[in-house]
């Protein structure tokens, strides 16, 4: 399986899937999609631009919570406590994104804008530009600008002494008006012949770091700019008041010390100074990155698990991928509020409008070193997104000739740290500087790629050959003419989903088995995953038990069972809950409150992990070799009928009585499944229906490519990206054939990736075979003023629907 390509609109016209215009992403086009009420009619240009802003100000406003801000962890600028007040004192806006090019996917660094027209970067002078252009967009946006490089720094050594064999000295650097800016940093000298290469980090001393650097012959070099939190003073909360009219945040003043640190290393004869790296974990690691990126003088950095505002791309880390690292979340607070700049919070929930993202910054670290270094399964992350920004990271370096210096290295485990794993970071700088060679780590989890699946399953489709479709051409005259079209519609789905092959029916069992019972499944205890998960959930007045089903495969069903802890007597009804974009939890995140109401109402809840995600995860890596012409997405719907099997022979279980529940990717999968099986009493669905056929991704949506280039869910999709209108599969009539059933959508009014009305226009084609049906409001539509979320007030909505079904 091919891994090594990066997913940009260059590199696919080989494949003849799409066009260079519709893979950038970037067009002009997606300037003009709508994101707020126009403002009154009469207003000349500049004037409605600023009622737009100002519209939009308070729409956000109402959406978003108030931030919180804790003092422990730092200020934000030299007064304003929060997001709020840093508002009022400014009076700044949010940019009128109705002008403003949208992508869902991520934008090129190899791409420029020029004349309102995307043009792919060919030589090192442009290269330059681009940087230029790069740096002062993040400064904007992301990280507030930064003062530039003092003139009149001084070291003052306050102390040097020796510890075993490493001699420590103590130096406060000074600088700025009046050298009213201090910066303390340690040095680690090991014995041996100088000049040492260094280790540069702000992880402090106590956290271990360091050790392995030393004993390995690097000169090791702390600064104090980090969370005070961590027992060292942040020295760079004084960068505030010593630089007033300079706007950068927490994350950019550690940053500017470090490069405040590299100017001090480039003086001493201890120190070669074309072998400085850099690194640090979390937080840090943020902060490593940007300097890095900024000062060309690093000629390394390893980012360990900073995930969202370092490796990890906003597009990627909004609340369908279930992180906590949004940009809603990470500039909320409380101890985070004052990471990054307040502008950035602007683009909550708007992550397709922002003109740079991390990958960008990854680029400006080459040709230099850069290791992307973190745990696959940690809850802030997502395999998914680093992949894709290494991709990115990698057309840079193959573009300057020197891909052997970026790595990716994706572990098992959660966001903590063991020191040891500095070792392999200092593997990794030995490589760059020239000291001994590893080989590279390139480590993937998911690994797909469109060209992958074409290589390994021999398709090709002619999207000519298929009609062109219309929103009505489905909606029959009559009951008795859809009873022939939903066989149709029906076979075209199944098309969709790909060849599944003959399988074994999983034997299911009446009683719930004791966890003890089920002998050929381990207990959580004995699968990492799973106990890094917590699984199964612990939950009030819950019982647990797991269920078998489908190929070998385990769910995990909670049900009431009171202060007794007594099994009931059934039968219960039960919500198969599908999770959505989490690939790093599965199903473990943020389900708290929604399963103790579901709990509370007397439902039974099955919850398990789609193929890719949570504790499958590492499973999907093979996934298309061993099944060339399956689909991922056929995978889960087989794994979720099997499911409902292994329901249906429950006693417990109201078999009359199965729901279907789930956000983004499991609203999709929850309407396909319920579109095949009629078992299936009702489907609630959120931020999932996909109108394919008129959106695309020159409109700033993924379109197509999200199911086949990105995700991998159903790669015949890819054949038809500019020909979207000949699609076979649409949710219109996926929906469709949900019909007599209930059917709850919910579609946010500002969802990034699908255009509210168009959704609205599929659900309403639907509507037609439903009237037809005589049950035209079980088909509901809502549509909040919202982005793609499912936060607890969504989730009641759910629920209730759910339970006045029962």
């Amino acid at each position: 399986m091919t891994n090594d390509r990066n997913l940009n609109r260059r590199e696919f016209i080989e494949c003849g899937a799409v066009s260079l215009a519709s893979l950038t992403g970037l067009s002009m086009a997606g300037a003009s999609r709508p994101t707020t009420v126009g403002p009154p009619a009469g207003l000349n240009q500049p004037d409605a631009a600023l009622e737009r802003r100002r519209h939009y100000l308070e729409t956000l406003q109402q959406i978003l919570p108030r931030t919180t801000a804790s003092e422990l962890t730092g200020r934000m600028n030299g007064g304003d406590k929060n997001w709020e007040a840093w508002l009022a004192r400014t009076g700044e806006l949010p940019p009128d994104f109705e002008s403003m090019p949208a992508s869902n996917l991520l934008p090129d660094p190899l791409v420029r804008l020029e004349g309102g027209q995307y043009t792919p970067i060919t030589t090192l002078e442009q290269w330059a530009q681009q940087r230029q252009w790069i740096r002062s967009e993040m400064e904007h946006w992301v990280y507030g600008k930064m003062p530039p490089a003092p003139d009149n720094l001084r070291a003052v050594v306050e102390e040097t002494r020796r510890e075993g064999r490493v001699t420590l000295r103590d130096v406060r650097l000074e600088f700025g008006l009046e050298h009213r800016g201090a910066l303390n940093v340690h040095l680690f000298i090991p014995e041996g012949k100088p000049p040492f290469p260094v280790f540069l980090t702000n992880q402090p001393r106590s956290s271990g770091w360091i050790h392995p650097a030393i004993r390995r012959g690097y000169l090791a070099c702390t600064y104090d700019a980090t969370d005070p939190r961590f027992g060292v003073t942040d020295d760079s909360d004084r960068f505030i008041d010593v630089y007033p009219d300079y706007d950068f945040a927490c994350i950019a003043r550690w940053a500017w010390a470090a490069m405040r640190a590299v100017d001090y290393l480039c003086t001493l004869p201890e120190v070669d100074s074309s072998k400085i790296g850099i690194t640090g974990h979390s937080r840090n690691s943020k902060q490593a990155l940007l300097a890095a990126a900024f000062d060309e003088r690093i000629a390394a950095v390893v980012g360990s698990s900073g995930t969202t505002g370092e490796c990890l791309p906003w597009r990627y880390c909004n609340l369908d991928f279930w992180g906590t690292g949004s940009i809603e979340s990470i500039t909320g607070g409380p101890h985070n509020t004052h990471w990054f700049h307040p502008r950035l919070r602007f683009f909550a929930g708007r992550e397709d409008k922002l003109p740079v993202d991390q990958n960008h910054l990854l680029a400006l670290v080459a040709p230099r070193g850069l290791m992307m270094y973190a745990a696959y399964s940690e809850h802030e992350g997502n395999c998914f997104g680093y992949e894709q920004a290494y991709r990115s990271a990698l057309s840079v370096y193959r573009f300057l000739g020197r891909e052997e210096n970026v790595q990716l290295h994706l572990r098992p485990g959660e966001h903590d740290f063991i020191p040891n794993r500095v070792e392999n970071y200092v593997d990794f700088l030995d490589s760059v500087f020239g000291r001994r060679h590893y080989p590279k780590s390139e480590t993937w989890v998911n690994g797909y790629s469109f060209e992958g699946w074409l290589k390994t399953s021999g398709e090709r489709i002619d999207p000519l050959q298929y009609p062109r479709r219309s929103l009505k051409d489905f909606v029959p005259r009559d009951p008795a003419s859809w009873s022939l079209q939903k066989e149709q519609i029906r076979k075209e789905i199944v098309w969709a989903l790909g060849e599944e092959p003959p399988g074994l029916p999983f034997a299911g069992v009446k009683t719930l088995p004791a966890r003890e019972d089920v002998w050929w499944i381990h207990p959580p205890g004995d699968s990492p995953l799973a106990m890094l998960f917590g699984r199964p959930l612990k939950r009030p007045n819950t019982g647990t038990a797991v269920v078998p089903y489908g190929d070998g495969l385990r769910a995990d069903l909670y049900y009431p069972s009171g202060s007794s802890g007594q099994r009931p007597a059934g039968p219960l009804p039960v919500v198969v809950w599908l999770h959505p974009y989490a690939y790093a939890t599965g199903y473990s995140r943020w389900v708290d409150a929604a399963f103790d109401s579901l709990i509370g109402k007397g439902f039974a809840i099955l919850a398990f992990d789609q193929l890719a995600f949570g504790t499958r995860g590492p499973d999907v890596r093979r996934f298309y070799e061993q099944y060339p012409r399956w689909s991922l997405m056929g995978k889960m719907v087989s794994d979720t009928r099997a499911a409902i099997d292994a329901l249906s022979t429950l006693e417990i279980i109201d078999r009359s009585r199965i729901v279907l529940a789930g956000y983004a990717l499991g609203g999709k999968l929850g309407l396909v499944t319920a579109a095949l099986d009629e078992r299936v009493k009702a489907v609630g669905a959120v931020c999932c229906v996909d109108p394919l056929q008129h959106t695309a991704p020159e409109d700033g949506t993924e379109g197509v490519l999200h199911y086949s280039q990105l995700h991998g869910l159903l790669p015949r999709l890819g054949f038809f990206a500019g020909e979207e209108a000949r699609l076979p599969f649409d949710y219109d009539r996926v929906l469709a054939l949900v019909a007599p059933r209930s059917a709850l959508i919910v579609a946010p009014t500002l969802d990034r990736y699908a255009p509210v009305e168009a959704v609205r226009s599929e659900v309403e084609q639907a509507r037609s075979v439903y009237e037809l049906l005589g049950q035209a409001e079980a088909l509901r539509l809502e549509t909040p003023v919202d982005f793609n979320r499912f936060m607890e007030d969504r989730q009641r909505q759910m629920i209730d629907w759910i339970a006045q079904l029962a």
